[in-house]
């Protein structure tokens, strides 16, 4: 879909993303890609406390990166209807196999398995153990988040478990169709989805509510999707907007809404309930796909087309409200079931019947033989006549030889059929026949006698004698020719009986092979397609109204041909309700043999005795049918089908065996509703005794959840009325129609997928572009509020205009014309490829057609609000690094019907208003800065307040630590490491890298993988990249220990240093080159390589080692100041700037800077990680819109990560910049020069605050510890509880892959540097002792040919201190009056 339609998806930023209403997350997904890797390793082990915390920080990325206003849906597949069970059965059969066959292979291969036994993911399936241990968890995880996290508050949180019948997207539909039946419904409600499912782009649509997004991670290919991060700040997530996809819908129909195409009104709701049914022709979960309709082959474009031409003859809409009208579907079916001549001549293409070119259509007087000089010949009236004429023509030569030779000229009215008889003929007469034209220009036939040749006349009188015995048998066998005399119309009847008895042959053909029965099996064939017709119309009542039967399936593996479908439009479409299968049932129903384990034991002799009664129900191996597909995973799984009438009585005699608990576990259950009540406080027990902690201070009702009622109700099908569709969409929702356009289908080669298309796509046309485009129209933009990002408007402000001449800006001063600034020839060259590119961007991603680009905007983009000394919020305009400033003004649109109302300004309120008394917040004084504060009064529009105090002064340890390792770590470049070790510059840069070496028809890398040129990776601790690659000590060990391990493989890349491919033996002999190598490939085992650590080469991180010491450091800060051990002292008369709000953090903390080893504290209360909870910073990343910091915290939290196995599990994350204060480089400080110097400009909207705990009351205790401070993590997940640090993190350094021991003797160990730090010494220049600076020398020229580093690129970006600011205290100012008293 995204080819033909290529502009429905956008990579969402952080504030581009719109406001939505409500959340829905359909499970499945999440909880497949939190327990298994993708790859499915036989070797991959993931402990089930580690995939409980990924589930829940998955939906909690999820929820802080939409934060719904009002409901917040979970929803968990439950036992499906027996339609879906098919699919869920082949697919739980195959990924058994599959996991056997994988583990069988790396036993094969000596591959060493884990003790643990391995995840089987065929336990995501309800009734399962697996599955009510997380429902549990989820239910923790719900209950600490609304007690904690004031974003989940305000929301109605919804959890369908697997316990509820129903598929996870379906009950997320139910319960959007019952909500619009209810009166009260909102038009404009804004749904997003999540989901991987391709059918819930057909279940949004079917909503009819145009304010709809799909939600979905960027899918990758190839090497990039090996390279994606595991944290998942770092994810790429798109939208799908299906207000877009409505548009294109309305483009690809357009034609229809045409006057007098249709004689019933044109209904664009009405054409997408068609083009929905129409989707399922192309298969999904519970049909399959007509045969050689693939939705990968063009199926969805060749039914647009058919259905186009379909509708005007049809006198309706084929879906009616989710009924089908099986008369107008008969006229579809008939015109789709064309495409089966089109397959079925191209298999026939070969075959000897087959020659015409037109369908196939075969002439029946070729078939009688007659260039069989043995077979009888037919002839007709015409030709018989045309015989005449050669008769006598022949016959007068042959009587009297003497007769002057002559030609026979022919009619030129001859047909193509009597012209090719004529022609034949003469070759049977051994007459020499051409074509002529006569003196009127007409081409017609000429006969005549070939010349005899100059030889024996006695010889000539014995051939003449031979001739005109052979001419009189020719002539016997014409004369005595049948006549065949037939109409064109009876010869194309003729034709069209013996193509449709082939192509009959070919569907029985079909039919045979997947049914094992032909077309001559009336009573199996109205079976199939009136099963398959019930299948349409189920589906389509599953998708309107919900589950029309529970025990009703498809009962065939494939579907009928195409042309026979009418066969079953009788079918009988009232379906019987049913009852869902129990949830063991359904694990009975849907698992192989292979994943008995999953099941209660009392019903694995079902499964495995080969005298059970349904043992055929599973079995071992089984055939696999690819059935046109491309993909291996899309093949048929041909298995038996469940038959219930023998399951359910086969279980019931096992039922008596089963225990209480798993009894329990065979119940339904119901939906759960959970929100927020201050006025309920209990501890909610842990779920997971010894991992996660009690919750002390619940605030969380757990109540059943009702689907809205029916009664009275009529559900909805359509648009309600007050929709605001096209450019009056609410805020966030593109739309075509905010410019002029016109659309059309063309070859447009729209770049999808990393390649370009190759089918057709709907193409943007921008309508009279070039008024807009001229710089007059451009300038008069200047300093005003636009929208740029066609069709994914945001706000932004031109502050400069240009073409390819001037730029041109207004004066500072505000007033008087443009001032215009000549371009020299450099900036026209740059300002022409940037316009060329812009129009590119739009044509070949977009598919849209702006027209030529003669001036460009440049704007500063909206970041969001910042909050003023005052309390005011206003917009902030700025320019932003990494997003688009440059916009061609065609594409910009003035103005928009909808304002985001997260982004308007509003007044300041009053002090009182602000922070009214019980208020949390956070102090921004000089003193006891960051430290947690409660609002207890106020006075001349300031506020009292009660601070809470540091218990000791903790050393600032961070920066000293990032100092210490990169005192201790030196770079070098690489040509004076090769200078220095004897190495050619292309060798080492050959050994650092990846170097393959070809062995027994394969390849082995034995590089050393320390830097990686093509992907823009460095590894931490050995390499870089400034101007050139640099390498530390440590790497510098590792390559002289190669070096002296294996001289004779280096000696053999000297000598070749040029090459590209290079072969085992040209380093060893023969005899030992593959053992030799094989040695290779243990050492670079040993050391580990491959691990390291491996980072993008503008990122600024630290290595595990170093971020060891600071856990160590904060382990023991931590001990010297726990929570609540400070004091509280009261301050008076603290101004408004002397507070943080949280819900202002995003406002005024956006502008921060940071270093490595910086001290922060998180003072959001929303999001990941507790608030007031404090940490160091051990990396930095820029997204296209923000800095991500990586945190290591001093104390473990339940959604804590290791930071990649950087840090101590439980530990880290990755947090924006605006959620921290920087309490090592204090750049907010209220009433100081450095707080008036290095103030924030915020960017985001505020939210309602209720407060947060902070330390009251005698002695500082307060919420801010809701539990007693346990022990710490010490390598595994055991005991990780909120708050936990009381433990010194101890024991050797954690590094991977150091050099260790060379040759018996201990190797140097290197503390592991940061990832920026600046060039420094390398000890030793060939045996010389001093050290020697190669600061200033550049690298040689022979370095630029390959392998080396090329001067001018990847500049050092940022460094340990990058960023720091001064804070000087000296200069007079106006402080608050402040009253300390200690409590």
């Amino acid at each position: 879909m995204s080819e033909r339609y290529p502009a429905i998806s956008q990579l969402i930023a952080e504030n581009r993303i719109p406001e939505f209403d409500n959340l829905y997350l359909d499970m499945n997904g999440i909880i497949h890609n939190c327990t298994h890797s993708d790859s499915d390793s036989p070797t991959f082990r993931m402990t089930e406390e580690k995939m409980f915390i990924a589930i829940f920080n998955y939906i909690e990325h999820l929820f802080g990166k939409i934060r719904p206003r009002k409901l917040f849906f979970m929803a968990i597949d439950g036992v499906a209807p027996r339609a879906k069970m098919n699919q869920q059965r082949a697919r739980r059969f195959r990924t058994a196999l599959d996991a056997e066959k994988a583990k069988e292979k790396a036993l094969r291969e000596g591959v060493e398995m884990p003790a643990e036994d391995a995840f089987d993911s065929n336990c995501i399936t309800p009734g399962t153990d697996f599955m009510a241990r997380l429902s549990r968890q989820l239910k923790y995880f719900i209950n600490k988040k609304i007690s904690e996290d004031i974003d989940w508050q305000g929301v109605e949180i919804v959890l369908s478990g697997h316990e509820v019948p129903g598929e996870g997207e379906h009950k997320i539909m139910e319960y959007i169709r019952l909500a619009k039946a209810q009166p009260e419904y909102d038009a404009n409600i804004r749904h997003c989805l999540y989901g991987l499912d391709a059918d819930l782009i057909m279940l949004g649509l079917l909503s009819h509510d145009p304010h709809f997004c799909l939600l979905r991670e960027e899918v990758t290919f190839g090497r990039a999707s090996q390279k994606k991060s595991k944290e998942l700040e770092h994810q790429n997530f798109y939208l799908m907007h299906l207000c877009i996809v409505r548009e294109y819908l309305e483009l690809e129909f357009q034609e229809l809404k045409e006057p007098s195409i249709l004689e019933f009104s044109f209904d664009m709701e009405r054409v997408i309930d068609d083009f929905i049914l129409m989707a399922f022709f192309v298969g999904n979960d519970f049909l399959p796909n007509l045969p050689n309709l693939h939705i990968n082959e063009g199926a969805l474009a060749l039914m647009f087309k058919v259905y186009k031409s379909v509708l005007p003859k049809a006198g309706g809409y084929i879906n009616e409200r989710g009924v089908i009208n099986m008369a107008r579907l008969a006229l579809l079916l008939e015109e789709l079931s064309h495409v089966e001549y089109r397959f079925f001549e191209s298999e026939s293409a070969d075959e000897s019947w087959f020659r015409g070119k037109q369908l196939g259509k075969v002439d029946v007087m070729e078939k009688d033989g007659r260039r069989n000089k043995k077979g009888p010949l037919t002839m007709s009236s015409p030709q018989k006549d045309l015989f005449k004429q050669v008769k006598k023509y022949v016959s007068s030569r042959a009587n009297d030889p003497s007769i002057p030779k002559t030609f026979l000229d022919l009619p030129s009215n001859l047909n193509a059929r009597d012209r090719k008889f004529v022609q034949e003929m003469a070759e049977d007469f051994h007459l020499q026949w051409k074509s002529v034209v006569n003196d009127q220009a007409e081409r017609h036939l000429r006969l005549d006698f070939p010349s005899k040749l100059q030889g024996d006349e006695d010889d000539e009188d014995v051939e003449d004698e031979e001739a005109s015995i052979a001419l009189l048998r020719v002539i016997k066998r014409y004369d005595n020719a049948r006549i065949v005399d037939v109409t064109a119309e009876e010869v194309q009847e003729q034709m069209d009986k013996k193509y449709e008895e082939k192509f009959q042959t070919w569907k029985d053909r079909y039919y045979k092979n997947k049914f094992e029965w032909g077309l001559e099996n009336e009573t199996e064939m109205r079976n199939l397609t009136e099963n398959y017709v019930q299948g349409l119309q189920w589906v389509l009542f599953y998708y309107y109204r919900g589950v029309a039967s529970w025990p009703w399936f498809y009962g065939y593996h494939y579907s009928p041909m195409i042309s026979d479908v009418k066969l079953g439009l009788n079918a009988d479409v009232q379906f019987q309700l049913g009852q869902p299968f129990r949830p063991y049932q359904q694990l009975m129903g849907v698992l192989p043999d292979r994943s008995k384990t999953i099941v209660p034991t009392p019903y694995h002799d079902l499964m495995t005795n080969p005298s059970s009664p349904i043992i055929d129900f599973y079995p071992r191996d089984f055939e696999l049918d690819m059935n046109g597909k491309k993909m291996e995973w899309e093949a048929v799984v041909k298995i038996p089908f469940i038959d219930e009438r023998r399951l359910l009585p086969a279980m019931k005699t096992k039922e008596h065996l089963l225990s209480q608990a798993e009894k329990d576990r065979n119940e339904f259950g119901v939906s759960l509703r959970f929100a927020y009540s201050p006025d309920v406080e209990f501890t909610y027990p842990s779920s997971l005794v010894g991992i996660f902690p009690d919750i002390p201070n619940c605030h969380c009702v757990e109540n059943i959840f009702d689907l809205p009622i029916m009664e009275g109700l009529d559900y909805h099908v359509g648009l309600m009325r007050g929709v605001k569709l096209g450019e009056s969409a609410l805020a966030g929702f593109p739309s075509l129609k905010t410019l002029p356009f016109a659309g059309g289908l063309g070859f447009h080669g729209v770049n999808i997928f990393q390649q370009d298309s190759r089918n057709e796509s709907m193409v943007i046309t921008l309508l009279e572009p070039e008024p807009r485009t001229k710089v007059d129209a451009a300038k008069s933009l200047l300093g005003h509020k636009v929208h740029v990002g066609y069709p994914f408007l945001s706000e932004a402000k031109v502050v400069r205009v240009s073409d390819e001449l001037f730029h041109y800006s207004m004066p500072e001063s505000g007033g008087g014309p443009p001032i215009a600034v000549p371009h020299g020839p450099q900036e026209i060259d740059m300002w022409r490829k940037k316009a060329e590119r812009i129009e590119s961007v739009f044509s070949k991603r977009l598919g849209m057609m702006i027209g030529e680009v003669q001036s460009l905007v440049h704007v500063d983009t909206l970041k969001g609000l910042k909050k003023t000394d005052d309390g005011a919020t206003v917009k902030e305009y700025a320019h932003i690094e990494g997003i688009e400033t440059d916009y061609a003004p065609q594409t910009v649109v003035e103005e928009v019907a909808s304002e985001d109302p997260r982004f308007l300004e509003r007044a300041a309120l009053s002090m009182e208003e602000e922070f009214p008394i019980g208020s949390r917040a956070f102090f921004l004084g000089e003193f006891n800065y960051g430290r947690p504060l409660q609002v207890v009064g106020h006075a001349a529009n300031k506020a009292d307040l009660w601070v809470s105090t540091v218990a000791a002064k903790v050393p600032e340890f961070g920066r000293q630590i990032v100092k210490d390792a990169e005192r201790h770590m030196h770079y070098t470049p690489s040509f004076a490491v090769a200078k220095t070790l004897g190495l050619n510059p292309l060798v080492l840069s050959k050994i650092t890298s990846s170097f393959q070496v070809a062995l027994d028809d394969g390849r082995v890398n034995l590089g050393l993988n320390l830097k990686f040129e093509a992907k823009k990776l460095k590894v931490l601790g050995y390499s870089r990249k400034t101007s050139g690659w640099e390498f530390s000590e440590k790497a510098i060990q590792l390559i002289q220990q190669y070096m002296i391990k294996f001289p004779e493989f280096i000696a053999g890349i000297q000598r070749n240093s040029q090459g590209n491919i290079y072969e085992a033996t040209d380093f060893y002999p023969q005899s030992e080159a593959k053992d030799r190598i094989k040695a290779i490939q243990a050492w670079l085992k040993e050391i580990e390589s491959k691990k390291f650590e491996k980072v993008p080469l503008d990122a600024e991180q630290l290595d595990s080692e170093v971020v060891g010491k600071i856990e160590q450091a904060a382990d023991e800060a931590f001990q010297m100041d726990p929570p609540g051990k400070g004091v509280n002292k009261k301050i008076n008369g603290a101004p408004r700037n002397a507070l943080l709000k949280p819900s202002d953090a995003e406002q005024r903390l956006s502008h921060q800077q940071f270093s490595l080893g910086d001290r922060i504290v998180y003072v959001q209360d929303s999001g990941r990680v507790p608030i007031a909870t404090r940490g160091t910073v051990v990396g930095k990343t820029r997204t296209s819109r923000t800095v991500l910091l990586d945190v290591v915290f001093d104390v473990t939290f339940m959604s804590g990560t290791s930071l990649e196995d950087r840090c101590s599990p439980f530990r880290g994350s990755t947090v924006p910049i605006h959620t921290v204060l920087n309490l090592t480089d204090r750049q907010v400080v209220a009433g100081s020069r450095a707080g008036e110097q290095n103030r924030p400009q915020a960017q985001t909207q505020p939210w309602t605050v209720n407060g947060y705990g902070a330390p009251l009351g005698p002695n500082g205790r307060g919420q801010l510890v809701p539990a007693q401070v346990p022990g710490p993590l010490r390598g595994s997940f055991r005991g990780a509880v909120a708050g936990r640090s009381d433990g010194v993190r101890g024991g050797t350094p954690r590094g991977r892959g150091g050099p260790g021991h060379v040759d018996g003797q201990n190797g140097q160990q290197q503390t592991l540097p940061i990832r920026n730090p600046p060039p420094a010494q390398i000890n030793g220049s060939r045996g010389s002792g001093q050290p020697r600076s190669y600061a200033n020398t550049p690298p040689p020229a022979s370095l630029d040919v390959r392998g080396g580093g090329r001067g001018g690129r990847g500049v050092v970006r940022g460094g340990p201190h990058r960023g720091i600011l001064p804070r000087g205290r000296g200069a007079p100012r106006t402080r608050a009056t402040v009253v300390v008293q200690q409590q």
